[in-house]
């Protein structure tokens, strides 16, 4: 149901009402990520690919940049946007499973789409699998976690009981799971939790 959802949204999905300064704030969350530079990132839920120009516009770009969603449609609309970016590889699959090999990448990045996961204990794990030791783990939204879920329930159907936990709380999940908090900042227009994988 909700891979639908967003399948039906996707051809629309960049023209919806936004944040105000949406490139520029995601480009803070991508430096708050990965700093400078990063050999190789997951986009994981992905969505049309807006962390794209952010990562592309780094000093030091990528070499691998992986764009990882569950919903085809907004995969494709992905690939039409970037499909001249040589470094951009487009993957359909849940980031609750990855079907990316494991202890392969720098970091991985979960913009706008941590609230979707139902299990989020056991995605967050197969996320950090995914990582090398030292590699990190960014969480990321424009809003804070009340503003989203409140937000979520307006909107209804699909996503109505989609929620994200308060940025601490989601710190000390990461940490239980063998991670290090490097970032951990809410408030009403931003949302960044980034932690360090430890082995």
């Amino acid at each position: 149901m909700k891979r639908a959802w967003f399948d039906e949204l996707a051809p629309r999905w960049d023209t919806l009402p936004g944040q105000p300064e949406t490139a520029a704030r995601v480009s803070t969350f991508v430096r708050k990520a990965i700093g400078h530079g990063c050999p190789s990132v997951v986009d994981a839920g992905a969505g049309t690919g807006v962390l794209v120009p952010a990562l592309l516009g780094l000093p030091q770009p990528p070499a691998l940049i992986v764009e990882l969603d569950f919903a085809f449609a907004m995969l494709a609309e992905n690939r039409r946007k970037h499909a001249g970016a040589p470094c951009v590889r487009w993957v359909c699959g849940d980031l609750s499973a990855p079907p990316l090999r494991e202890g392969r990448f720098d970091a991985v990045l979960c913009f706008s789409a941590l609230p979707h996961v139902e299990e989020k204990r056991a995605a967050l794990a197969r996320l950090f699998a995914l990582l090398r030791p030292g590699g990190r783990l960014a969480v990321g939204h424009l809003m804070s976690s009340t503003a989203l879920n409140a937000m979520h329930a307006a909107i209804g159907g699909a996503v109505a009981s989609d929620e994200l936990p308060p940025a601490p709380e989601l710190a000390a999940l990461c940490e239980s799971l063998g991670a290090r908090p490097v970032v951990v900042e809410e408030c009403e227009s931003e949302y960044t939790v980034v932690v360090e994988k430890l082995d």
